[in-house]
């Protein structure tokens, strides 16, 4: 990722304001009980209301952002809730996720173009432990018709059947795109098209 969405960011979070609120993504809030308890990757987590929100149910959050404004802001929230958080500043486009590290993953809003979307979901795919859960919220393709947030660029933008193609191997729990009405900060306001996925790695066969 270059310098200078390294630079969009840090502008994006460099206000006293949480941008996109304090609180969770509600399809995460409603479904986090799905990813088993344990440690759990939050990728592109920005100012940390995700990640930030799952340490307070119990989770053991590693929160990996570009932005050293988001993460700066995401270590304040962690101080606000009291609870702790490791803050990783990478970009995940070159970010070794190891192997079989994770119980649950959670993308909410990050979006690549579709050679580097493969790539990443492979690797999240392997980062997870068997049995371990992604769970993925992104605009989809209809969003074009909506102010509410996300990129202008089609090719950016997700869609059921290419998510799916993306994570072959993986277990699907729930898919599906759908009309959504988004209050999370100033910036993600109103009706939005997006689509929503779960997925769970596959346990390891037992041995006969």
């Amino acid at each position: 990722m270059s310098d200078y969405w390294k630079q969009h960011w840090d502008q994006h979070y460099a206000t006293s304001e949480y941008v996109y609120g304090v609180e969770p993504n509600q399809f995460l809030k409603d479904h986090a009980r799905l990813i088993p308890k344990g440690k759990v990757l939050c990728v592109a987590d920005g100012e940390g209301r995700n990640g930030v929100w799952l340490a307070r149910q119990g989770y053991e959050i590693t929160a990996i952002d570009y932005s050293r404004e988001g993460l700066r802001k995401a270590r304040r929230l962690a101080e606000r809730f009291q609870v702790t958080i490791k803050l990783v500043e990478a970009d995940l486009l070159s970010y070794h996720f190891g192997s079989e590290e994770y119980d649950g993953l959670v993308s909410i809003y990050s979006h690549f173009d579709a050679e580097n979307r493969i790539k990443l979901h492979r690797n999240y795919a392997q980062a997870l432990k068997p049995g371990g859960v992604l769970l993925l919220e992104a605009f989809s393709k209809e969003q074009e018709k909506y102010s509410s947030g996300g990129p202008k660029d089609i090719k950016l933008l997700y869609d059921e059947e290419s998510l799916r193609a993306s994570l072959p191997e993986m277990e699907i729990v729930l898919l599906r795109e759908e009309i959504v009405t988004l209050e999370e900060g100033a910036l993600h306001r109103g009706p939005a098209a997006v689509v929503r996925g779960i997925f769970r790695k596959p346990e390891r066969p037992m041995l006969k």
